[in-house]
């Protein structure tokens, strides 16, 4: 039972009750104990500890305002906790919990946290609401870093973000410079945002490796990764009881934030100062994540931390759908979220124009010219739109992309410093005759120009001047444009296990009997290695169970019980009663056996 009301002390798993009772009374302990306590046990703590000991149920009950049941309940949990100890009506507050609640104040109430004033939501509301937080947090996420990712944004020297590439991005994103933030600290949280040493710009923010895998799992998947990782943010205590109290709610929705906060302050009065202003920023992040909908816990909320949390969100999701209606107005629209192959061929010739449940997509002749520059020829841009259409290919679509296609590439553009090449003489001729570009170009021959500015500036002034150029190679072939991403690589972040309570009173249990079994008047065995691996030997062979005392790598000599299997090439190969797994033992460094009945 201590072991469940307290898990910090099966972790590093002690050594015998002892260790367990030191670690129990340590301040660290206490104080992660008394912040798990809501305001009824911390008072009534606090209450314990201004009266002198031993504390009677007769003396608490005039400093506490509540009935006789509910001050025993409220004793036996802390008793179960190892905060008091004592008799019944005899008790004893721990020495460091009393000088932690010396000054503790006000006290009470007793009986509950404030309830929460709701209103009914309609579910099938609900759950569209949600559904889209959803799939526009993804859609926002993988949006940002696959562009950050072509073209990363520096870090500043305080380890930040530079506020002009949060406007930039929440331009590109269409939300506020607050949701930017948001977005890329659950990308942060979630590992799929990091740092990264790019070889021109130095240090940049970049997505890590694991956003190439990330974005091709299915979107509940997705999802998951992200909320686990905001929820693992600083101030995770706060955010899980923000969700515990919505889920009290039965599925109605909050009237008031400050109900929230009120309820969250009494489960948790040890949080820190921010505690209440973390709550409403945690009721603005959930509706942006989807865990709540219009003021209420979401079924995605509810499931998170179950095992059919992937299942419950799935159902929440449209399906993944493989097909668009492509219209007359040079637009498709994506009717649910597209596969992630779909999406990703479909966004090299298109610009997103709007997201949401669906996803609509603009072509352009920029767009189109972008395809090409990847390297699409006209021909396959048509047949992928056929394939991925439901409806017939509007004729202005096939004329834009013929036309695009026609004159993409009639201008090539090169180094020398840098050249202008085109098949037609009076192309060149309109390039000489401009005055802003004019004095920068040479003519070598009549379908030549040479330029001593360098080929990129050269090709942004082509640009403004409303003629695009595109690159070639030596040899004259169009120079096909790749995607120079940037990634940078997964931190990982080390989490400390929680020891499962069983195995931590399995193993406690087997240092008390190796204790218990300790000879008297041992000294440390002096016949050496042979003989210990001889009296091992003959153990394995008898089945006999024996007592070991064992001095591992970092010289901390632990007593164990073992039930020794075999011995060969200096290793004792047994089960151990501690960690409850065959283990093997170097002889060399067993200094005391004994048998063990």
């Amino acid at each position: 039972m201590l072991l469940r009301a307290r898990p910090d002390l099966a972790t590093p798993t002690p050594a015998d009750i002892g260790q367990l009772a030191s670690r129990a009374a340590s301040r660290p302990s206490v104080a992660w104990a008394l912040d798990r306590l809501d305001l009824a046990h911390l008072s009534t703590l606090a209450a314990m500890s201004a009266l002198d000991p031993p504390v009677t149920l007769a003396a608490l009950r005039r400093q506490v305002d509540a009935d006789d049941g509910r001050i025993a309940a409220m004793v036996a949990r802390l008793h179960a906790s190892a905060l008091v100890w004592g008799d019944p009506d005899a008790w004893h507050v721990v020495r460091e919990a009393r000088d932690a609640l010396r000054n503790f104040g006000p006290r009470g109430p007793y009986d509950g946290p404030p309830a929460l004033r709701t209103r009914e939501v309609d579910e099938r509301r609900m759950r569209h609401a949600s559904a889209g937080s959803v799939m526009e947090l993804l859609q926002r996420v993988e949006h940002l870093l696959a562009t950050w990712g072509e073209r990363p944004v520096p870090v500043l020297r305080s380890g930040g973000r530079g506020v002009r590439d949060l406007r930039n991005a929440a331009t590109l994103l269409g939300v506020s410079t607050e949701q930017v933030e948001f977005v890329l600290d659950v990308a942060e949280a979630a590992r799929l945002l990091g740092r990264a040493v790019d070889p021109v710009n130095g240090e940049v923010w970049a997505p890590t490796t694991a956003f190439d895998t990330w974005r091709e799992r299915p979107p509940a998947d997705r999802w998951i990764t992200l909320t686990s990782g905001w929820m693992s943010r600083p101030g995770r205590r706060v955010r899980a009881q923000v969700l515990r109290t919505l889920a009290s709610a039965d599925g109605g929705a909050y009237t008031d934030v400050e109900d929230v906060v009120d309820a969250v302050a009494w489960n948790l009065p040890r949080a820190d100062e921010g505690r209440d202003a973390l709550v409403r920023r945690t009721l603005v992040e959930g509706t942006w994540l989807g865990v709540l909908a219009l003021d209420a816990l979401s079924p995605a909320g509810a499931g998170l931390g179950l095992p059919d949390a992937r299942d419950v969100v799935q159902r929440l999701l449209p399906e993944s759908v493989t097909h668009v209606l492509v219209q007359a107005d040079l637009t498709a629209v994506a009717p649910g979220p597209l596969e992630p192959a779909v999406r990703a061929r479909l966004e090299d010739l298109a610009v997103v124009e709007s997201r949401g449940g669906a996803t609509v997509y603009r072509f352009t002749p920029g767009s189109l010219r972008h395809a090409l520059d990847l390297g699409w020829p006209a021909s396959e841009i048509h047949t992928f739109l056929a394939d991925v259409s439901v409806t017939p290919i509007p004729q202005p679509l096939t004329y834009l992309v013929d036309d695009t296609a026609r004159l993409h590439g009639r201008l090539r553009l090169g180094d020398a410093g840098s050249y202008v090449r085109a098949d037609d003489p009076a192309e060149l001729d309109a390039l000489l005759a401009d005055p802003t570009l004019g004095p920068t170009l040479h003519r070598i021959a009549p379908t030549v120009l040479v330029s001593t500015v360098r080929a990129d500036l050269l090709a942004e002034r082509l640009a403004a001047s409303g003629r695009q150029a595109v690159a070639e190679e030596p040899g004259g072939v169009v120079r096909v444009r790749r995607r120079d991403v940037v990634r940078a690589e997964v931190v990982e972040v080390g989490v400390r296990q929680s020891q499962d309570p069983a195995d931590a009173v399995a193993a406690l249990r087997a240092g008390e009997m190796a204790a218990s079994l300790r000879p008297v008047a041992g000294r440390d065995d002096q016949r050496g290695s042979l003989a210990t691996m001889a009296q091992l030997r003959e153990a394995a062979e008898a089945q006999q169970r024996m007592w070991v005392a064992y001095m591992d790598q970092a010289g901390t000599r632990t007593e164990r019980v073992v039930d020794p299997l075999r011995v060969d090439a200096g290793w004792l190969t047994a089960f151990d009663h501690r960690t409850q797994k065959v283990q093997r033992f170097a002889v060399h460094r067993i200094v005391q056996v004994a048998s063990a009945p």
